[in-house]
């Protein structure tokens, strides 16, 4: 049976636990959030005994096994983490650590009762081919910690402010969604910031948000998307200067440009074409969320106005890394050619 990571805590708070989990997976947040649960199994006079942590690019996977084939010290439990299990991966790592496949292959036929084995794999996906992959899948509780979609991470962020008394207005939590992007461990970051800084009883508003919650330079970057597009030259220019002055690199900035006019031409022909936001996210490998944003975007702006805005982005590419050319001289050209 496959769990998500919300339907796995529940059942780690109900002590329904099984001896063997397979993390499914990148998301980061979730992550950090199953494994707290994981380590409140352990009282805390015993944590320094019974939590071991193997890291797969620095230990051999026997060291790992054998530890999970030990009973646990002074305590009823004992919890063994494998990290970066890249063995499961099509991935070749450069490394002199030599993992024994089989000796784990034999734990998952005869799993040890008192000791729960907790598998990180944090990757997209696993290589499906081998053996032992295989395996796990049929001895393992497979945990999936899939990114979110907008109305997950809304419900999330609902949540984890309910749990402190606190709320926030529905615009606020927009403007935090788009602050923090695809990010949640950045999302639930900020939501701290923002629980310290509200009185009991009162609300999250949007101008908090907007005051507490930093833009990121791939946000600056998107608004300054919007006008060049909308012609609007000169607030443009000076937004771009702006970023130089923050010691933004030209490059950079001409590369995040760059990425986001590609994004938006493959998700105008994509939708052209027929595709649904979902179909466009996994075909593109792209987060929903960006993906929801491009769409607003594509239907104001013509297929040739986002075709030469891509081109020019590569000519002043190629500009900079191959002449002195000032940068925000070649933005203004850009600006003006298009």
């Amino acid at each position: 049976m496959l769990l998500d990571v919300q339907e796995a805590i529940q059942k780690i708070k109900d002590r329904k636990l099984a001896n063997i989990y397979l993390v499914l997976g990148e998301e980061e947040y979730q992550a950090n959030e199953l494994r707290k649960n994981l380590l409140k199994l352990i009282p805390n006079e015993e944590k320094d005994f019974n939590i071991a942590e193997y890291d797969m690019e620095d230990v051999p996977l026997s060291d790992a096994i054998n530890d999970a084939m030990s009973a646990p010290f002074f305590g009823d439990m004992k919890l063994v983490f494998i990290n970066h299990p890249y063995f499961l991966t099509g991935e070749k790592k450069k490394t002199k650590v030599e993992h024994e496949l089989t000796e784990l292959e034999s734990y998952l036929e005869r799993p040890l009762d008192t000791t729960v084995l907790v598998i990180n794999a944090l990757y997209p996906r696993l290589d499906e081919r081998k053996k032992i992959v295989k395996l796990l899948k049929q001895r393992a509780q497979i945990i999936k910690n899939q990114s979110l979609n907008e109305n997950q991470i809304r419900q999330l962020i609902i949540k984890k402010f309910n749990d402190h008394h606190c709320e926030i207005d529905s615009d606020a939590l927009s403007l935090l969604i788009e602050r923090t992007g695809e990010n949640l461990n950045q999302a639930m970051n900020e939501v701290d910031k923002l629980i310290i800084n509200v009185q009991n009883g009162d609300k999250v508003n949007f101008q908090k948000v907007k005051n507490l919650v930093p833009q990121t330079l791939e946000q600056n970057v998107f608004d300054l998307v919007d006008l060049v597009l909308d012609h609007q030259t000169d607030t443009a220019l000076q937004m771009y200067h702006e970023l130089i002055l923050q010691r933004e690199e030209p490059l950079k900035i001409n590369a995040i440009l760059l990425g986001q006019f590609r994004l938006l031409l493959q998700v105008k022909i994509l939708h052209i074409q027929g595709y649904a936001q979902g179909n466009i996210a996994s075909t593109l490998k792209v987060h929903p969320y960006r993906i929801k944003l491009a769409l607003r975007k594509i239907n104001r702006f013509k297929m040739n106005d986002l075709i030469n805005a891509y081109l020019g982005l590569v000519d002043n590419e190629q500009k900079m890394k191959s002449t002195n050319q000032n940068p925000e001289l070649l933005f203004q050209l850009f600006l003006l050619k298009i």
